[in-house]
């Protein structure tokens, strides 16, 4: 790996990417929005070319004179009333990136799932990399648009590009810029007045550093055609509420509300956010999905990659300590 080209590289994800790559010595290229802010990757050694996923012209600009490719772009809210521009950048821009890679022969391509474009897996037991996808009795758009764009890359693998996907759990720590909805989950937590309440349900978390680390490890000792869980913490709703409040040292105790009043609230915060334009604290399939917990075993990533990952309080501590920096708590 000699020159990386690493689309969404001044976002969350892709940012760390980055700097996985350069304390490798390897030459990087950031793909970003033509007025996207680059503040995660400032004074860093790296190329910005600006462009869209959506443009095929942008693509096969962007993956010129690169041997990887690591595809981050992507569209992560919970909340979408219109979903088209998020299908439009997670699954036509997939299918542009990796056209563009084929074509300028790019050696390697590592491409961004998630665990929501897998399975959940049954109750009482952990998914892995071929839990299949099972959430097609809920219209979530961000769910569904990483379930396709990863069968769109795995369809490249298919064709004889050298596709390696890798799937990380719901990912926070610094330099959530936007937020996405995993760092929103913690500044809720931090937010003055918010109910002391949880509900059933679970998720798999883990830190952005070390989900990074794996996307570079994917290639340097991954294998084409594999699928790699980046996830290293499973936590039902109660357990990480409690972990981010030991992560910035407060005591408080937290009461289950009845599924029933929980998803009256949910609701009513969602047509009100309907009536007023704006963004509801917990968007109403983000919730229903939860419900039931996605818990995934990262056996396989630690195993075949060697794979490492943090606590999931030093998670939370620099997560939060980032946010505060920002003025954002």
């Amino acid at each position: 790996m000699r020159r990386a080209l690493v689309t969404g590289g001044c976002g969350f994800l892709g940012s760390h990417i980055v700097r996985s790559l350069l304390e490798r010595g390897v030459a990087v290229r950031a793909l970003a929005l033509p007025n996207e802010r680059t503040d995660n990757v400032e004074g860093l050694e790296v190329e910005i070319v600006r462009g869209d996923v959506r443009s095929p012209e942008d693509c096969a600009r962007a993956v010129e004179g690169c041997d990887t490719v690591f595809h981050a772009a992507a569209i992560y809210q919970a909340y979408a009333p219109d979903p088209t521009r998020m299908y439009e950048v997670n699954d036509r821009g997939t299918f542009h990136v990796l056209e563009a890679s084929r074509r300028a022969g790019v050696e390697r391509v590592v491409y961004t799932a998630s665990i929501v474009s897998l399975g959940r897996p049954e109750p009482g037991t952990l998914g892995d990399e071929t839990t299949r996808y099972d959430a097609w009795d809920l219209d979530f758009p961000y769910s569904r648009a990483k379930y396709h764009s990863r069968e769109i890359a795995e369809c490249f693998g298919a064709w004889g590009l050298d596709v390696r996907v890798v799937c990380p759990g719901m990912i926070f720590g610094p330099g959530d810029i936007a937020p996405t909805p995993s760092g929103k989950l913690i500044l809720e937590t931090m937010k003055k007045g918010t109910p002391p309440i949880y509900v059933d349900g679970g998720a798999s978390f883990v830190d952005v550093r070390d989900a990074a680390e794996v996307h570079v490890l994917a290639v340097e000792k991954g294998r084409a055609g594999e699928r790699y869980l980046a996830t290293a913490h499973n936590l039902s709703n109660h357990e990480f509420l409690l972990a981010a409040c030991r992560a910035v040292g407060v005591e408080r105790r937290y009461y289950k509300l009845p599924l029933p009043a929980a998803r009256a609230v949910v609701m009513a915060m969602e047509a009100q956010a309907k009536r007023t334009g704006t963004e509801p604290p917990l968007a109403r399939v983000f919730f229903e999905y939860s419900l039931k917990p996605s818990f995934f075993d990262n056996a396989k990533s630690v195993r075949e990659l060697g794979a490492t990952y943090r606590d999931v309080e030093t998670s939370i501590r620099d997560a939060v300590a980032w946010f505060k920096a920002r003025g954002m708590v």
